[in-house]
């Protein structure tokens, strides 16, 4: 993290038991953009814009449905928040910082940003993990309510085994959008990069089988800068 940006490095937090997402998504950009006080304090103040907004929009005694909705509604309709179908595997789209301000982004960055606003407002979204695709789901209904954030909130669509719809954990999600920026990097030639976000994998809590497995891509990654 930047010198100074206010919240803790990308390594203090990954150690954490159950770090903030919000500022675990904010250091990942700090490591790799160098973000500093400003940009971080710049999109803190926007989700607390938002959740503020939201919160002044729930109807008392909303059912689980009614809040999950009154949230797509607030960032999808009325502040436009949706996927980047037209370049979504560019870095800035797996950005917080840059999400909350172009409205732009990668389903899970979308996702984080509706779970950190809903939080705020004390609406208890969480963000799901599905193969292939991540959206949130608000847990206080059975089975959940799950929206897309990418499809500007809409519902989602199909049955899912119910070990897939579960809550993720922050640590989880960043490691899933590490793994994308590896990819997302070694396909832009920016080997740098992709070499930095492969290490930050590391730093999070990984079983045996996936540190091997990171451990032996990085070094095929570094082995491209000989």
């Amino acid at each position: 993290m930047a010198e100074g940006a206010g919240i803790p490095s990308f390594a203090a937090l990954a150690a954490r038991a159950d770090p903030p997402l919000d500022e675990l998504a904010l250091s990942m950009a700090g490591e790799l953009r160098g973000i500093g006080a400003d940009a971080v304090r710049g999109a803190l103040e926007r989700l607390d814009a938002l959740g503020a907004e939201l919160a002044a929009a729930l109807r008392a005694g909303a059912d689980p449905e009614a809040e999950a909705r009154a949230c797509a509604d607030l960032l999808a309709v009325r502040h436009g928040f949706a996927g980047d179908a037209k370049q979504y595997d560019d870095p800035a789209n797996s950005m917080l910082d840059l999400v909350l301000e172009r409205r732009r982004g990668l389903p899970i960055v979308l996702s984080v940003v509706y779970v950190e606003v809903a939080r705020r407002a004390g609406v208890a979204l969480a963000g799901v993990g599905l193969p292939g695709h991540y959206v949130v789901g608000h847990f206080g209904a059975s089975p959940p309510v799950l929206l897309d954030p990418f499809a500007g909130g809409a519902p989602v669509a199909g049955e899912h085994p119910p070990e897939q719809v579960r809550p993720w954990g922050a640590q989880e999600t960043a490691l899933r959008m590490l793994n994308n920026l590896v990819g997302s990097y070694r396909r832009r030639g920016n080997i740098a990069a992709a070499i930095r976000a492969a290490e930050m994998r590391l730093e999070l809590p990984l079983d045996r089988r996936l540190r091997d497995a990171f451990e032996t891509e990085l070094r095929s990654v570094r082995a491209r800068l000989n």
